[in-house]
């Protein structure tokens, strides 16, 4: 996949074919959404293109509410690559550009950078300055725009439709098993190692330290999860403790996490890794003694390790 910008313009001798949104958590909706762009385009030889914009639409529409994210762009760019996307289109959003008319997002962008013939899109979704160009001006516009307009439902999991809202308050109430049953994968967190204390080692449980993600990052609960740590090629599970670690004081809010098996590797401090969030296990405790503290680890172990013997679900 290929990240292009506003300044890129594609080879008109080769049409593309388009879905456009925030894509937040990139969950079931979306990707029925993108797995018919890239089925489409490999159909038809075409290109498939992901618009996208950063930051999200809201931020700078509504800016006096919470950004509340559940994927930075970069946790984005991963997510999308992993669709097989050709080309994902990074859109600076900014006031000017929120005040763009439907006829020049499309004249401008899909038209003379992407040179589109196909637009997938979900239903309701609009374009331009106040949600002016809805499904009917689409629609209306096919003969002038020579762009073929496909509709296509979002996924309902029993009475609820799959969105952002929805996954946003599973994750920040600790539902985070519900959250990944929506979003079609765990919920990624992207971060960056840096030294720790070495606390854990002293316990017998070492750890690898992690930056706390940017501040508008949806988190769950403080406490202990099942997840994975992918970095460099490689995937390992383990236990991800995020907190500020009570039974030690004058700790930071922190991330860190446990590897059943490193296999002698592990991302070097300073570099980025993925770690994947499956299961919420316990939330944070505060013990009297360390021993009672080594005693929880254990199980704690033991529960994770089961989880992932017996109740992980295929998902790449």
């Amino acid at each position: 996949m290929e990240l292009i910008g506003l300044n890129d313009k594609l080879d008109s001798t080769k049409k593309s074919i388009v879905t456009v949104g925030n894509f937040d958590g990139v969950h079931c909706g979306h990707r029925i959404l993108i797995e018919e762009l890239v089925k489409r385009a490999e159909k038809e030889n075409k290109r498939s293109v992901l618009i996208t914009f950063e930051p999200h639409t809201r931020e700078v529409l509504f800016p006096d509410l919470p950004s509340n994210l559940l994927t930075t762009f970069p946790e984005k760019k991963i997510l999308v690559e992993m669709l097989k996307v050709d080309y994902l289109l990074r859109i600076p959003f900014d006031k000017e550009f929120s005040e763009k008319t439907p006829e020049e997002f499309i004249d401008e962008i899909l038209i003379s950078k992407l040179h589109a013939s196909d637009w997938i899109m979900g239903e309701g979704h609009s374009i331009g300055k106040n949600r002016s160009g809805g499904r009917k001006f689409l629609h209306d516009g096919m003969s002038k725009y020579h762009i073929n307009i496909f509709t296509a439902n979002l996924k309902r999991m029993g009475a609820e439709t799959v969105s952002s809202t929805q996954i946003r308050k599973h994750i920040i109430k600790g539902r985070v098993a519900e959250a990944v049953e929506m979003l079609g994968h765990p919920y990624l967190i992207s971060a960056q190692r840096i030294q720790g204390l070495k606390v854990g080692s002293k316990l017998g449980f070492p750890t690898l330290n992690f930056k706390r993600p940017p501040s508008q990052k949806v988190l769950p609960p403080s406490g202990v999860y099942a997840a994975e740590l992918e970095f460099s090629g490689n995937v390992i599970q383990g236990a991800l403790y995020f907190g500020e670690c009570p039974t030690f004081t004058q700790r930071d809010v922190h991330f860190e996490f446990h590897a059943f098996d490193m296999n002698g590797f592990e991302p070097q401090t300073g570099s980025n890794a993925s770690i994947w969030v499956y299961r919420f296990i316990r939330g944070n405790q505060f013990f009297s003694v360390e021993d009672k503290l080594v005693e929880q680890i254990k199980k704690d172990i033991i529960d994770i390790k089961k989880f992932f013997l017996e109740e992980k679900q295929t998902w790449r």
